[in-house]
C-alpha cells in the first residue's frame, strides 16, 4: 500500500467507511471528468458589457468582506489621480521618505507617475528586469504599484503573473499594495482562471491575493500587514463609466 492508499485509509476510516466501500473513478465520474475549457473560454470572450459591469458590482461587495479596497475609475488619467491621491494620503511605517515601485509595464508606463510626483517628496523607481537595485528598492519602498492578469468578482482575488519586471516583491514586500486592472480582465470565480491558466501556462509564478495580509494567531486578534501589505487598493478602469454619465446627464438613461 504506497502513500496515497494510506491516506485514502484514513480519510475512509474518519468517515466510518470500509476499505470495501472504495468508490472508483469510474463510479465518481463527474468528480473526475476534465473542465470543459472551451466553453468556459467562449463565455469569457462573449461577456457582455452588463454581464462585465455586473462582476464588477460582485467584486466590489465581495472585496469589502475581506477588506480589498476597489475603486472604478472612467480613465487611465482618472485611476493616476486616483493612485497619485491613494499615495500621499499613505503614510510610511519606517521611514520620512516615500517610495514607489511599479511594475515595468506599458499600461503602468502610461501614468508618467514621474511627472505627477515631480516636484514632491516621493522617488517613482521601475522594477526592470536589467536593474541589479530592485530588490534593494522593493524593500526600501512604502508602496507596490503592479497590473494584476487578472481580478476574481466571486473571491475578489488578484491574480499576478509574475515575470522579468513583474517581480512578485512588488505586490508582496510593500506595506501598500495598489494594483491596475482593466473591466475586461474581471472574470467571475477561479475556474475562469484556472481555463485561461492552462490555455497559456505562466512560465514564472503565479499569485492569488485576497485582500491585505492577515492573522490571527495573536490572541485571536485580527491583524493587518504581518505577512505582507496591510492595505490593498484595486483601481478598476471602465471606460463606459464616462459614457453612462453622459447619458444620465442628457436624461436618456437611468440607474
Amino acid at each position: 500500500m504506497d502513500e496515497k492508499d494510506l491516506f485514502l485509509a484514513d480519510i475512509r476510516k474518519a468517515l466510518g467507511y470500509s476499505a470495501q466501500d472504495a468508490r472508483t473513478t469510474q463510479e465518481c465520474a463527474s468528480l473526475f471528468a476534465s473542465a470543459d475549457d472551451a466553453a468556459v473560454l467562449e463565455r469569457i470572450q462573449y461577456r457582455t458589457l452588463v454581464e462585465k459591469q455586473a462582476l464588477l458590482k460582485i467584486l466590489q461587495e465581495n472585496a469589502e468582506k475581506i477588506n480589498l479596497d476597489v475603486q472604478p475609475v472612467k480613465s487611465l488619467a482618472d485611476a493616476a489621480t486616483r493612485i497619485v491621491e491613494i499615495v500621499e494620503k499613505a503614510e510610511p511605517e519606517f521611514d520620512h521618505t516615500k517610495q514607489l515601485i511599479q511594475h515595468d509595464d506599458t499600461v503602468l508606463a502610461e501614468l508618467q507617475l514621474w511627472k505627477r510626483f515631480s516636484g514632491k517628496a516621493v522617488q517613482v523607481h521601475t522594477a526592470y528586469a536589467v536593474d541589479s537595485q530592485v530588490r534593494e528598492k522593493s524593500i526600501a519602498s512604502y508602496i507596490g504599484l503592479t497590473a494584476p492578469r487578472w481580478a476574481v468578482a466571486e473571491s475578489a482575488t488578484i491574480v499576478e503573473l509574475g515575470e522579468p519586471g513583474r517581480p512578485r516583491s512588488t505586490s508582496l514586500v510593500p506595506s501598500v499594495h495598489i494594483a491596475l486592472i482593466h473591466l475586461k480582465d474581471v472574470l467571475a470565480e477561479l475556474s475562469e482562471v484556472y481555463a485561461m491558466l492552462r490555455q497559456q501556462p505562466p512560465e514564472h509564478s503565479c499569485i492569488f491575493i485576497s485582500g491585505p495580509s492577515k492573522t490571527a494567531e495573536i490572541e485571536a486578534h485580527m491583524v493587518h500587514g504581518a505577512h505582507g501589505p496591510r492595505q490593498v487598493h484595486l483601481v478598476v478602469v471602465d471606460e463606459q463609466l464616462k459614457e453612462a454619465e453622459r447619458l444620465r446627464g442628457s436624461g436618456l438613461f437611468s440607474s
